[in-house]
């Protein structure tokens, strides 16, 4: 045999390491023989990777035989496909048909295989992701077939576990950690859980529940893997992650588990879950058991308690940096592993439930997700990226040297080389230098993402304003110090407050959430008092934390977002309405994480991408879906009064972005209707269509307003129209459902569908003859006023056309102008006697004489009795654009249409501010004192006058 000196170039390899691989080689030659040494391959390799590894050099020197045949096989320079690492495990197994065969066999194939893996990974061949993914697809493949041999042995004594229907079932193994996300360390523990669909029996003879069955092939699924023999072992299997840990049964049903998470789930279970993966027994009943566990990991809601949770984990680093513990451990310690996956994780907590992209166990697909949101850019995630390969590298290469699950840096200068060597660092200083390099960077991502916003310890005046939540300040005090905050008119803001304190809804509180709510109010008085009406903005925003405060997760968003919280100050004193939108449904606060004025964008493209992103449910989940519908309406609608009351949009902008916001959900909405017919009722029978009327079809929509539709239909020709009616009838009774329900989320709209042919009393959709029928014939003077504002909204276009030639036709005609006037003045006068809120101090803005309705009546009546000579008066819907087209007509003098229009938007406005200030008129009459708005009222009736005689 050759001297070692002639067999092996030493590289850079320093001294003392050459001397370990000389003792290594010589030992492998003592046992292999000099035949099989000198025709061992792959040579130039074994400095490098026996000097880096004690595990594989050990391994090759007790089996020679086997090491030759992995380097001539050919597998240490390709990786393996898909599938492989299974096929060669049932291969391997063969005919074991006892415990112990399995168990034997499984080990030698693990020894093998993590051989193969160590090898490729020191030499270079393999890189980090081919490490993971490696042993990852190992212990998926060891779990799987030692699972599937030992339910056949199980089945064969007590038979097979059946649900109620009498269909056979399998377990169900979920792996968490690095192994759900498919980035398992070399030696790592292997994190568990088992689960089964169903409560039942086995049918065997000797029958036992079915959860006595899944409990011993659980516990037999254990010890094949994780039990230490004369082989070793396979993976060291950890179940203390399932639902009530050690205490808890070993195995649970699908009912069972869902009930925990949701009753008693915690917030380091939500991470677990994250990197859940089916790995093993039945992998679409696995499947559809993470899509029941989904809404508790991701809520619906942005989930802004996850900065708690991490905090809690950078203060227990910190204070074991402190005294000494974890500064080796490059997972666990400043700037480690784990800061990484929390800092990644924590992004998908928050913004998971609604972010599909972020619902992943792969931390590099989180990472890219970031960057396409904008919460993470391009350089920091390279950045992050380069530290986790860097920091996972060297996790293997400590836990390679012995196959030793560690991350602690070795204390011992000839380890201490060996694994910088193995690094391709000359030696242990330049390791050391690149990793506090690393480590520096990935904490200082780390920290800025968990910085805290503006605290108590940040303002002097915070220990008093948190003494005057807390109520432990005398009167006078109390108003001191709400002096000092900024306050002005501040004599009922400590009684407010202690009316919360001692209310009903604050001891309903638990305890997460006082404590919370506790954290927030003396930052929420602090900003209050920044504003102009601070007084307001609390009486306002108590108004919103009643509800709320029920749920911790958005005190804790507020408490993460100055902006945030600013923004709803600022809402909550201009508006008592929004205040109470937001309490209704407060997963529109999600709306105030960007500033308003970015918001206000109110265009079908972005609106259609953000209803699009929030239909991302399961498929045939109409509660998901209806309840998606009305969170994005609710979001829609705050947004646009939050750019409203803060003088981003004018009065046709609000009117024009609440109708856009209609059309679209009508439009969604019909389409599911007439999807969920077409189901169950085969192909319609022709087109359908939805007419618009009132401010829905002039563009004109406010906060409150109605949709005044009508459904209406043209049958095909071979098909009849009681046929058609019969079908769309059920369309139309699915879209009020759809629109008018009510969920947790509330409805979308009422609907006023009494302008359809001959009211309550006629069907609920009409055909097109029909309606064109009625309309020439049957229809009275006030249903033409109606079709003056009438537009197509939704549904198929070839019908657009249908409806305009009758609305040109009936418009059209030539009119009495007497009788028009007697008609329309009669209607008029029962419209103020009836519904007219108007007293000896107030004036009724929208239907008293000289008011809204009163513009809206003289347009129609031109409208009417001019059509026939001036078919352009038929074009517009918009007040003011038919305002215009009659001055333009000569019908109206250019000075009377600009003043006219000039107060129809004033009234609009002042109607809209009054229903946004007060709680009490969301469905009453809008009142003014009777000395405001007279210069209008009385150019407005004085043009009726002049018009109607």
């Amino acid at each position: 045999m050759k001297p070692i000196a002639e067999a092996f170039e030493p590289g850079g390899m320093p001294p003392d390491l050459w001397s370990v691989f000389s003792t290594l080689w010589e030992r492998f030659t003592a046992a292999a023989g000099e035949d099989l040494a000198a025709r061992t391959a792959a040579r130039a390799e074994l400095p490098q990777v026996w000097g880096a590894s004690d595990f594989v050099a050990n391994w090759c020197i007790q089996n020679p035989e086997n090491c030759c045949e992995l380097i001539d096989s050919g597998d240490l320079a390709a990786g393996y496909g898909d599938g492989e690492m299974r096929r060669r495990l049932d291969k391997a197994l063969g005919e074991a048909d006892t415990e112990q065969a399995l168990d034997a066999a499984l080990r030698r194939f693990r020894q093998r295989e993590m051989v193969r893996i160590a090898w490729r990974d020191l030499s270079g061949a393999g890189s980090l992701e081919d490490t993971m993914g490696d042993v990852s697809d190992l212990a998926d493949a060891c779990i799987d077939a030692a699972l599937t041999r030992h339910h056949e042995w199980l089945e064969r004594r007590f038979g097979s576990p059946r649900d109620e229907s009498g269909e056979p079932l399998r377990l169900v193994v979920l792996g968490l950690g690095k192994l759900g996300g498919r980035e398992l360390n070399f030696s790592s523990d292997i994190d568990l859980i088992y689960a089964f669909e169903s409560n039942g029996e086995t049918d065997g003879e000797r029958s036992t529940s079915n959860q006595e069955f899944f409990i011993r092939l659980g516990r037999k699924l254990m010890g094949s893997l994780g039990r230490v023999d004369a082989g070793g072992f396979v993976f060291r299997t950890d179940l203390r992650l399932r639902p009530n840990g050690d205490s808890g049964p070993l195995v649970l049903s699908f009912p069972a588990m869902e009930h925990y998470y949701q009753t008693h789930g915690r917030d380091w279970e939500r991470y677990a879950l994250i990197k859940a993966r089916v790995v093993a027994g039945d992998l679409e009943k696995g499947r559809s058991l993470l899509e029941m566990l989904r809404p508790f990991v991701y809520r619906k809601y942005l989930d802004f308690s996850a900065f708690d949770a991490i905090r809690e984990m950078r203060v227990l680093i910190d204070r074991q940096l402190q005294s000494g513990g974890n500064i080796e451990n490059i997972k666990l310690g400043r700037g480690g592993i784990r800061e990484i996956e929390f800092l990644v994780q924590k992004y998908q907590l928050i913004w998971g439930g609604r972010e599909l992209r972020l619902q992943t166990q792969s931390l590099y697909t989180a990472m890219e997700a970031l960057v396409e949101l904008g919460e993470m850019d391009d350089a920091a995630k390279d950045r992050l990226k380069r530290a986790y390969r860097f920091l996972r590298n060297l996790e293997h290469r400590l836990q390679m040297m012995a196959d030793r699950q560690t991350q602690k840096l070795p204390d011992q200068p000839l380890e201490q080389a060996r694994i910088a060597h193995g690094m391709g660092f000359a030696g242990w200083t330049e390791l050391l230098a690149a990793l506090d390099a690393e480590r520096d960077v990935v904490h200082e991502f780390f920290g800025e993402a968990l910085e805290s916003p503006e605290g108590p310890e940040e303002d002097s005046l915070m220990p008093r304003l948190i003494a005057l939540w807390q109520g432990q300040l005398d009167a006078g005090t109390a108003l001191e110090v709400l002096d000092a905050a900024g306050f002005t008119d501040h004599a009922d803001v400590p009684d407010l407050l202690e009316r919360f304190r001692d209310g009903s809804l604050y001891r309903a509180f638990s305890t997460v959430e006082r404590d919370r709510l506790d954290r927030l109010m003396p930052i929420a008085l602090r900003e209050a008092g920044r504003h102009s009406d601070p007084a307001r903005a609390v009486s306002g925003f108590m108004t919103a934390i009643g509800t709320i405060g029920r749920r911790s997760v958005y005190l804790s968003l507020l408490i993460e977002n100055p902006l945030a919280l600013q923004q709803l100050l600022n809402l909550c004193a201009a508006s008592s309405w929004i205040s109470r939108h937001i309490g209704q449904y407060p997963v529109v606060l999600d709306e105030l994480l960007q500033p308003i004025e970015k918001t206000v964008d109110f265009d079908r493209v972005h609106m259609q991408a953000d209803l699009d992103r929030r239909l991302h449910v399961e498929a045939g989940d109409e509660e998901a879906e209806m309840n998606a519908l009305r969170e994005f309406h609710h979001c829609q609608v705050l947004r646009v009064a939050a750019a409203d009351v803060s003088g981003e949009l004018d009065e046709a902008d609000v009117g024009h972005a609440l109708t856009l916001l209609a059309e679209m959900l009508l439009e969604q909405v019909l389409g599911e209707a007439r999807a969920r017919v077409e189901r169950q009722h085969g192909p319609a029978p022709g087109k359908v269509a939805i007419i618009a009327y009132g401010k829905f079809a002039a563009g004109e929509m406010g906060y409150h307003s109605d949709l005044d539709i009508v459904v209406f239909f043209r049958p095909d020709e071979n098909a009849s129209r009681s046929a058609a009616e019969y079908y769309y009838s059920h369309v139309g009774r699915r879209l009020i459902h759809l629109l008018s329900t009510r969920t947790y989320a509330g409805a979308l709209y009422k609907l006023d569908m009494r302008l359809r042919p001959s009211g309550r009393s006629g069907p609920l959709v009409t055909s097109m003859k029909a309606f064109r029928d009625y309309q020439r014939r049957d229809a009275w003077t006030w249903e033409h006023q109606a079709l003056v504002r009438a537009r197509v909204v939704a549904g198929d276009s070839d019908l657009i056309e249908d409806f305009e030639a009758v609305r040109r036709e009936v418009l059209g005609v030539q009119r009495d102008e007497a009788d028009l006037k007697t008609e329309i003045t009669d209607m008029r006068q029962r419209m103020v006697k009836d519904n007219c809120r108007s007293d000896a101090e107030n004036y009724d803005i929208k239907l008293d004489y000289g008011g809204i309705v009163d513009i809206e009546f003289l347009l129609q009546y031109l409208v009417l009795l001019h059509g026939a000579e001036h078919p352009v008066l038929l074009g517009p819907r918009n007040t003011l654009a038919l305002i215009w087209a009659l001055a333009a007509e000569g019908i109206l003098d250019a000075d009377q249409a600009e003043r006219l229009g000039e107060i129809y938007w004033l009234y609009l406005r002042r109607h809209r501010d009054l229903k946004l200030v007060d709680l009490d008129l969301t469905d009453r009459p809008a009142l003014v004192p009777r000395g405001e708005l007279e210069a209008e009222r009385a150019f407005v009736t004085a043009l009726w006058r002049d018009t109607f005689g």
